[in-house]
Protein backbone atom coordinates (compact mmCIF):
# COMPACT_ATOMS: atom_id res chain seq x y z
CA UNK A 1 0.00 0.00 0.00
CA UNK A 2 0.84 3.36 -0.74
CA UNK A 3 2.50 5.13 2.57
CA UNK A 4 4.11 8.33 3.24
CA UNK A 5 7.38 6.92 4.14
CA UNK A 6 9.37 9.88 5.11
CA UNK A 7 7.48 10.62 8.34
CA UNK A 8 8.03 7.32 9.48
CA UNK A 9 11.92 7.58 8.60
CA UNK A 10 11.45 10.75 10.49
CA UNK A 11 10.32 9.35 13.36
CA UNK A 12 12.59 6.08 13.40
CA UNK A 13 15.41 8.73 13.33
CA UNK A 14 14.03 11.11 15.98
CA UNK A 15 13.95 8.09 18.33
CA UNK A 16 17.20 7.28 17.57
CA UNK A 17 16.58 3.79 16.53
CA UNK A 18 17.97 1.91 13.56
CA UNK A 19 16.45 -0.02 11.13
CA UNK A 20 17.09 -3.31 12.67
CA UNK A 21 15.14 -2.72 15.73
CA UNK A 22 11.96 -3.48 13.80
CA UNK A 23 13.18 -7.04 13.17
CA UNK A 24 10.16 -8.70 14.88
CA UNK A 25 7.89 -6.83 12.47
CA UNK A 26 9.53 -7.25 8.90
CA UNK A 27 12.84 -7.11 7.46
CA UNK A 28 14.88 -4.13 6.97
CA UNK A 29 14.94 -4.04 3.60
CA UNK A 30 10.64 -4.11 3.76
CA UNK A 31 11.43 -1.00 6.05
CA UNK A 32 13.81 0.11 3.37
CA UNK A 33 11.36 0.38 0.87
CA UNK A 34 8.76 1.71 2.69
CA UNK A 35 10.79 4.66 3.93
CA UNK A 36 12.49 5.34 0.37
CA UNK A 37 9.89 3.96 -2.21
CA UNK A 38 6.88 4.92 -0.22
CA UNK A 39 5.54 1.18 -0.83
CA UNK A 40 4.75 -1.21 2.19
CA UNK A 41 2.46 -3.95 3.38
CA UNK A 42 -0.29 -2.78 5.53
CA UNK A 43 -0.06 -4.60 8.70
CA UNK A 44 3.61 -4.34 8.72
CA UNK A 45 2.89 -0.11 8.28
CA UNK A 46 0.44 -0.71 10.92
CA UNK A 47 2.94 -2.71 13.62
CA UNK A 48 5.32 0.44 12.64
CA UNK A 49 3.09 3.43 13.37
CA UNK A 50 1.99 1.16 16.51
CA UNK A 51 5.68 1.20 17.44
CA UNK A 52 6.72 4.26 16.97
CA UNK A 53 3.27 5.96 18.10
CA UNK A 54 2.29 7.92 14.94
CA UNK A 55 -1.18 8.60 14.31
CA UNK A 56 -2.38 6.08 11.60
CA UNK A 57 -3.94 8.82 9.27
CA UNK A 58 -0.64 10.76 8.99
CA UNK A 59 1.56 8.15 7.16
CA UNK A 60 -0.77 7.45 4.50
CA UNK A 61 -1.80 9.90 1.53
CA UNK A 62 -4.83 11.17 1.27
CA UNK A 63 -5.57 10.14 -1.86
CA UNK A 64 -5.41 6.41 0.02
CA UNK A 65 -7.58 7.44 2.67
CA UNK A 66 -10.08 8.77 0.30
CA UNK A 67 -10.28 5.50 -1.90
CA UNK A 68 -13.16 3.59 -0.52
CA UNK A 69 -11.32 -0.09 -0.80
CA UNK A 70 -8.27 1.18 0.55
CA UNK A 71 -9.83 2.49 3.55
CA UNK A 72 -12.33 -0.35 4.08
CA UNK A 73 -8.48 -2.69 4.08
CA UNK A 74 -7.39 -0.12 6.78
CA UNK A 75 -10.49 0.03 8.86
CA UNK A 76 -10.59 -3.86 8.68
CA UNK A 77 -7.32 -4.14 9.94
CA UNK A 78 -7.83 -1.86 12.86
CA UNK A 79 -11.36 -3.64 13.60
CA UNK A 80 -9.06 -6.80 14.32
CA UNK A 81 -6.80 -5.24 15.99
CA UNK A 82 -9.86 -3.78 18.34
CA UNK A 83 -8.65 0.02 17.70
CA UNK A 84 -11.91 1.15 17.67
CA UNK A 85 -10.65 5.14 18.79
CA UNK A 86 -8.90 4.84 15.29
CA UNK A 87 -11.39 3.16 13.20
CA UNK A 88 -13.99 6.11 14.37
CA UNK A 89 -12.02 8.82 13.48
CA UNK A 90 -11.14 7.48 10.17
CA UNK A 91 -14.59 7.09 9.21
CA UNK A 92 -15.62 10.81 10.58
CA UNK A 93 -13.01 12.18 9.13
CA UNK A 94 -12.56 10.47 5.54
CA UNK A 95 -15.40 8.08 5.24
CA UNK A 96 -17.96 10.42 4.79
CA UNK A 97 -16.20 12.63 2.21
CA UNK A 98 -16.04 9.61 -0.52
CA UNK A 99 -18.24 8.84 -3.15
CA UNK A 100 -18.94 5.20 -3.00
CA UNK A 101 -18.99 3.23 -5.88
CA UNK A 102 -19.49 -0.46 -4.20
CA UNK A 103 -22.52 -1.25 -2.16
CA UNK A 104 -20.92 -3.91 -0.56
CA UNK A 105 -18.30 -1.51 1.08
CA UNK A 106 -20.69 1.13 2.22
CA UNK A 107 -22.05 -2.25 3.87
CA UNK A 108 -18.81 -3.67 5.91
CA UNK A 109 -17.94 0.05 6.82
CA UNK A 110 -21.28 0.05 8.75
CA UNK A 111 -20.46 -2.52 10.32
CA UNK A 112 -17.30 -1.40 11.51
CA UNK A 113 -18.66 1.37 12.67
CA UNK A 114 -21.45 -0.54 14.75
CA UNK A 115 -19.28 -2.47 16.41
CA UNK A 116 -16.83 0.58 16.94
CA UNK A 117 -19.45 1.92 18.85
CA UNK A 118 -20.75 -0.88 20.66
CA UNK A 119 -17.88 -2.07 22.17
CA UNK A 120 -15.43 1.38 21.92
CA UNK A 121 -17.45 3.92 23.35
CA UNK A 122 -20.53 2.13 24.58
CA UNK A 123 -22.93 3.71 22.93
CA UNK A 124 -25.78 1.41 21.99
CA UNK A 125 -27.75 3.60 20.41
CA UNK A 126 -25.78 4.75 17.74
CA UNK A 127 -24.14 1.15 17.26
CA UNK A 128 -27.86 -0.21 16.62
CA UNK A 129 -28.15 2.41 14.19
CA UNK A 130 -25.44 1.61 12.32
CA UNK A 131 -25.80 -2.30 12.55
CA UNK A 132 -29.73 -1.65 10.91
CA UNK A 133 -28.03 0.20 7.96
CA UNK A 134 -25.74 -2.13 7.67
CA UNK A 135 -28.24 -4.29 7.43
CA UNK A 136 -29.69 -3.30 4.41
CA UNK A 137 -26.48 -4.07 2.29
CA UNK A 138 -25.83 -7.27 3.47
CA UNK A 139 -28.46 -9.24 2.63
CA UNK A 140 -26.24 -11.67 0.38
CA UNK A 141 -23.57 -11.99 2.70
CA UNK A 142 -24.87 -14.47 4.96
CA UNK A 143 -21.85 -14.59 7.34
CA UNK A 144 -21.97 -10.24 8.16
CA UNK A 145 -26.04 -10.75 8.23
CA UNK A 146 -25.45 -13.09 10.81
CA UNK A 147 -22.46 -10.61 12.71
CA UNK A 148 -25.35 -7.79 12.02
CA UNK A 149 -27.63 -10.00 14.05
CA UNK A 150 -25.84 -10.81 16.74
CA UNK A 151 -24.69 -6.77 17.25
CA UNK A 152 -27.97 -6.07 17.14
CA UNK A 153 -28.87 -8.81 20.18
CA UNK A 154 -26.22 -7.78 22.29
CA UNK A 155 -27.35 -3.86 21.81
CA UNK A 156 -30.83 -5.15 22.93
CA UNK A 157 -29.21 -7.56 25.66
CA UNK A 158 -26.92 -4.11 26.89
CA UNK A 159 -30.18 -1.94 27.06
CA UNK A 160 -31.64 -4.72 28.90
CA UNK A 161 -34.70 -5.03 26.07
CA UNK A 162 -34.76 -8.87 26.82
CA UNK A 163 -37.27 -9.52 24.86
CA UNK A 164 -35.63 -7.80 21.57
CA UNK A 165 -32.49 -9.43 22.31
CA UNK A 166 -33.61 -13.14 22.47
CA UNK A 167 -36.05 -12.16 19.22
CA UNK A 168 -32.68 -11.22 17.53
CA UNK A 169 -30.41 -13.89 19.11
CA UNK A 170 -32.71 -16.62 17.79
CA UNK A 171 -32.64 -15.40 14.32
CA UNK A 172 -28.62 -15.61 14.30
CA UNK A 173 -29.15 -18.84 15.36
CA UNK A 174 -31.79 -20.33 12.66
CA UNK A 175 -29.51 -18.13 10.09
CA UNK A 176 -26.39 -19.90 11.52
CA UNK A 177 -28.00 -23.19 11.41
CA UNK A 178 -29.08 -23.00 7.55
CA UNK A 179 -24.92 -21.82 7.07
CA UNK A 180 -23.45 -24.77 5.58
CA UNK A 181 -20.66 -25.14 8.16
CA UNK A 182 -17.68 -26.11 6.07
CA UNK A 183 -17.99 -22.40 4.80
CA UNK A 184 -16.62 -21.81 8.21
CA UNK A 185 -12.99 -23.00 7.47
CA UNK A 186 -10.40 -20.88 5.03
CA UNK A 187 -10.09 -23.69 2.30
CA UNK A 188 -13.53 -24.32 1.52
CA UNK A 189 -13.70 -20.73 0.92
CA UNK A 190 -10.46 -20.67 -1.03
CA UNK A 191 -12.01 -23.54 -3.26
CA UNK A 192 -15.48 -21.96 -3.47
CA UNK A 193 -13.43 -18.48 -4.77
CA UNK A 194 -11.22 -20.46 -7.07
CA UNK A 195 -14.58 -22.25 -8.60
CA UNK A 196 -16.60 -19.41 -9.13
CA UNK A 197 -12.98 -16.94 -10.60
CA UNK A 198 -12.46 -20.16 -13.33
CA UNK A 199 -15.92 -19.65 -14.27
CA UNK A 200 -15.46 -16.09 -14.86
CA UNK A 201 -17.33 -14.41 -11.88
CA UNK A 202 -14.98 -12.79 -10.56
CA UNK A 203 -17.51 -10.28 -8.36
CA UNK A 204 -18.38 -13.68 -6.63
CA UNK A 205 -15.28 -14.99 -5.89
CA UNK A 206 -13.70 -11.66 -4.29
CA UNK A 207 -16.34 -11.55 -2.16
CA UNK A 208 -15.79 -15.36 -1.20
CA UNK A 209 -12.54 -13.92 -0.49
CA UNK A 210 -13.44 -11.60 1.63
CA UNK A 211 -16.04 -13.33 3.54
CA UNK A 212 -12.80 -16.00 4.31
CA UNK A 213 -10.80 -13.87 4.95
CA UNK A 214 -12.71 -11.78 7.84
CA UNK A 215 -13.84 -15.18 9.41
CA UNK A 216 -10.44 -16.77 9.59
CA UNK A 217 -9.49 -13.15 11.55
CA UNK A 218 -11.84 -12.91 13.88
CA UNK A 219 -11.06 -16.63 15.26
CA UNK A 220 -7.55 -15.83 15.38
CA UNK A 221 -6.61 -18.29 12.68
CA UNK A 222 -4.05 -17.27 10.16
CA UNK A 223 -3.35 -20.60 8.76
CA UNK A 224 -5.38 -20.28 4.92
CA UNK A 225 -5.06 -16.81 4.99
CA UNK A 226 -2.14 -16.47 2.59
CA UNK A 227 -4.39 -18.33 -0.28
CA UNK A 228 -7.12 -16.15 0.10
CA UNK A 229 -5.18 -13.15 -0.07
CA UNK A 230 -3.52 -14.70 -3.40
CA UNK A 231 -6.72 -15.78 -5.49
CA UNK A 232 -8.18 -12.35 -4.41
CA UNK A 233 -5.02 -11.03 -6.05
CA UNK A 234 -4.56 -12.70 -8.58
CA UNK A 235 -8.65 -12.05 -9.98
CA UNK A 236 -7.83 -7.89 -9.68
CA UNK A 237 -7.64 -5.90 -12.51
CA UNK A 238 -6.14 -3.02 -11.16
CA UNK A 239 -1.78 -3.75 -10.58
CA UNK A 240 -1.54 -1.76 -7.71
CA UNK A 241 -4.54 -3.15 -5.51
CA UNK A 242 -2.93 -6.32 -6.81
CA UNK A 243 0.61 -6.01 -5.84
CA UNK A 244 -0.42 -5.12 -2.64
CA UNK A 245 -2.89 -8.39 -1.99
CA UNK A 246 0.46 -9.84 -3.27
CA UNK A 247 2.51 -8.41 -0.73
CA UNK A 248 -0.10 -9.18 1.83
CA UNK A 249 -0.35 -13.07 0.92
CA UNK A 250 3.79 -13.10 1.10
CA UNK A 251 3.01 -11.79 5.02
CA UNK A 252 1.10 -14.39 5.58
CA UNK A 253 2.83 -17.34 4.16
CA UNK A 254 6.26 -16.14 5.81
CA UNK A 255 3.91 -16.76 9.14
CA UNK A 256 2.41 -19.72 7.82
CA UNK A 257 5.83 -21.38 6.43
CA UNK A 258 4.41 -21.61 3.08
CA UNK A 259 6.78 -21.99 0.83
CA UNK A 260 5.59 -23.44 -2.27
CA UNK A 261 3.28 -20.07 -2.12
CA UNK A 262 5.91 -17.70 -1.62
CA UNK A 263 7.54 -19.10 -4.77
CA UNK A 264 4.27 -18.04 -6.92
CA UNK A 265 3.83 -15.04 -5.09
CA UNK A 266 7.78 -13.80 -6.05
CA UNK A 267 7.07 -15.27 -9.64
CA UNK A 268 3.99 -12.95 -9.98
CA UNK A 269 5.42 -10.29 -8.12
CA UNK A 270 8.66 -10.18 -10.43
CA UNK A 271 6.14 -10.74 -13.97
CA UNK A 272 4.33 -7.52 -12.94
Amino acid sequence: MEVNGFIIKQAREDAGLPRDTFTTICSSADLEQIEAKNEGTLEIILDICAKLEIPYHQVFPETILLTEISLLNIVRCLHLRQEFSSVLFLLDTYGKKITYDNARIVGHLMYFRAYANLFGIRDTQKAVHYFQRAYTFLHDEKRYELLVLKGLATCYQANEEKKRARIFFERAEQLEEKMNTQLQLGPSYYQAACFYADRGNQEKANALCDEGIQTLLEVNMITGLEDLFFEKAVIQENMKEQIELLKQADYYANLNDNRTLKELINQKLTSI
